[in-house]
């Protein structure tokens, strides 16, 4: 168990990860996936907004070579426009010559797994290091904009583990209702905790539905925020008094009971009902087949299940996704308490 303290995220990246200062050529950085339980607050009443709760895991993951070169240079199957763009705007402030990345393997656009925010801060890491910039996480999310919602995907770059964050002041740090992908020059919000989660199997399930990103996740944050007041202190409650004791004592069967709640009102709800009928049936199949409880990764349609039998459960979700009309995916995975690993090799 670790907590979060006032120096989160200040420190250089290559002394968090116990890298030296020698000089490189080449790098690896291997992120994990996050999965985003729920935000807490989008009322505003207490002065903050935002505040959520999630948990880092090991697939999918990103996993890159970087190379020092003098000219930008990507070999990516999805995301080379992106990882160009993220290039060129550190290159205007830190004015490296370039560098070759090659992603060996990819994080799911767009399916509730905080892509964005792993590949963001994987290729600023991969530059920091090659560069010797000896830049923090903090400061490399700043300069790539991300963390201006959640914090969750920055803190699961640097530590792993289950993290809660206390979003931001409101309105004088945000003043509108946005997602981090909208939300320029704001500051990733403070750590309030980071934990250890249980070594416990997590199933990941992908029914193949609608994408929410972009200009339709932008248009449901201006005309369904702010919300009630009464969510945010049932949200507190469930996160305090269910959900990270449950963290602290390994009981599943309370965890998964709490994610079952969280589906059920708030945000979370404004989530699912957008995905439409496969994520909602899709969600109680696994709450009526053998998990303990199951719960939409932000906007999905990435779902994550908790159970006693984890094999019987796959077998079943197999055969299940089978009959969705689009079919779907679905994988084992487990926590990540580390974080992304970087990994000096010439």
């Amino acid at each position: 168990m670790q907590d979060a303290s006032s120096t989160f995220g200040t420190a250089s990246l290559s002394k968090m990860k116990g890298e030296t200062n020698t000089p490189t050529n080449r790098v690896e950085i291997t992120t994990p996936a996050r999965l985003h339980f729920s935000l807490i607050d989008l009322n505003g009443q207490l002065g903050r907004i935002d505040g959520g709760f999630g948990l880092a895991i090991t697939e999918p993951k990103f996993e890159i070579i970087a190379e020092l070169s003098t000219e930008i240079h990507v070999e990516s199957v999805a995301y080379h426009e992106r990882a160009c763009a993220i290039l060129t705007h550190l290159q205007k402030t830190y004015q490296f010559p370039g560098i070759k990345l090659k992603f060996i393997s990819e994080i799911p656009t767009h399916s509730g797994f905080g892509s964005g925010t792993q590949l963001s801060l994987g290729i600023a890491s991969a530059v920091n290091v090659l560069y010797n910039l000896k830049l923090s996480v903090l400061e490399l999310a700043n300069a790539v904009g991300r963390g201006g919602t959640s914090g969750i995907g920055v803190a699961a770059f640097e530590t792993g583990g289950f993290i809660v964050d206390g979003g931001h002041r409101y309105p004088e740090q945000k003043s509108s209702f946005l997602p981090s992908s909208a939300a320029d020059n704001i500051s990733p919000p403070p750590i309030l905790l980071r934990y250890t989660f249980p070594n416990n199997p997590l199933l990941i399930v992908l029914p193949n539905c609608s994408r929410i990103y972009g200009e339709a996740e932008l248009e449901l944050f201006r005309t369904l925020c702010p919300q009630p007041a009464s969510v945010a202190p049932k949200l507190s409650y469930l996160l305090l008094l269910k959900v990270l004791p449950a963290i602290l004592e390994n009981d599943m069967r309370s965890f998964g009971g709490a994610l079952n709640e969280i589906q059920t009102f708030g945000w979370k709800r404004v989530e699912i009902d957008a995905q439409g009928a496969e994520l909602q049936q899709t969600l109680e199949f696994l709450q009526t087949n053998g998990a303990l409880g199951a719960g939409v990764s932000s906007w999905g349609p990435a779902i994550c299940a908790v159970s006693d039998d984890i094999d019987s459960l796959k077998r079943k979700t197999i055969e299940y996704l089978a009959t969705l009309p689009d079919g779907g995916t679905c994988f084992i995975t487990s926590a990540n308490n580390t974080g992304a690993q970087i990994k000096k090799v010439g």
